[in-house]
């Protein structure tokens, strides 16, 4: 492919010059037109992300301690495609801006020689952690667990990680927090109760299908442990969001 080859500031001014002419094909009703316009589009933008994605990692490696430096930045700067409506008469308009992307950290993991991290079996205690909590939701909501024991998603390795018991308590998932951020940062660094608050927040959401609550897979379970790590290494705080009166 011929994007493969060009350089960041190429592919973005490809990536603006599709964006316009995808734009006038849309709306001038061509949208059969549109709709290859959009499929190159997205290529080249997935090329932008691959390109600058690299680049994070290769600098990355560099350092002393990868997953450190990582859950540090927590992000890489990228391009994405967003749609807007302008005017009065909210005609859509699609443009390229900015954005943070998270760091996949297995993606990392599996990129630097050696693997990162103080234990290099953090994701499989990520991913233990993730079935555990699994199986006390269904318990929490009177589901019976054998199902989810007999077909969870799990790597082998990740079933022979021992990380005690399934968590019935926020005690018990603090200690096992704890460990997974030690493997990932190191023992000096300490989860809270605010952590867990954290992760049981996030944890799980709402389904589509009645009755249904839907559990993160692994890869948002990593992700959450790594904004946990960041919050932790980095001294920061929570935030909520919430709809708030148009008056205050």
């Amino acid at each position: 492919m011929a994007e493969g080859k060009m350089t960041k500031v190429e592919m973005l001014e490809k990536a603006e010059e599709l964006v316009k002419v995808y734009n006038d094909q849309y709306q001038t009703g061509k949208f059969e037109d549109a709709i290859k316009t959009n499929e190159e589009l997205e290529q080249v933008v997935n090329e932008y992300t691959s390109v600058v994605r690299k680049e994070c990692f290769e600098r990355l490696a560099k350092a002393d301690d990868p997953m450190l430096e990582a859950v540090k930045e927590l992000t890489f700067a990228t391009i994405r495609i967003k749609d807007t409506k302008e005017g009065e008469e909210k005609i859509p308009v699609r443009v390229i801006e900015p954005c943070d992307k998270q760091i996949d950290l297995l993606k990392l993991h599996k990129f630097v020689d050696g693997g990162i991290g103080v234990d290099k079996n953090w994701n499989y205690m990520v991913e233990k952690l993730n079935f555990l909590m699994t199986v006390q939701k269904a318990i929490d909501l009177g589901i019976d667990p054998t199902g989810i024991n007999d077909s969870y998603a799990i790597s082998e390795l990740a079933k022979e990680i021992n990380l005690g018991k399934t968590p019935t308590s926020k005690t018990q998932i603090l200690k096992t927090v704890q460990s997974i951020v030690s493997a990932m940062v190191g023992d000096e660094y300490k989860a809270t109760s605010h952590d867990v608050n954290f992760l049981m927040s996030v944890y799980s959401k709402k389904n589509r299908k009645a009755l249904t609550v839907t559990c993160a897979n692994h890869k948002y379970m990593r992700s959450y442990m790594m904004e946990i790590c960041h919050r932790i290494v980095c001294e920061k705080s929570y935030e909520i969001d919430y709809k708030k009166a148009k008056n205050k």
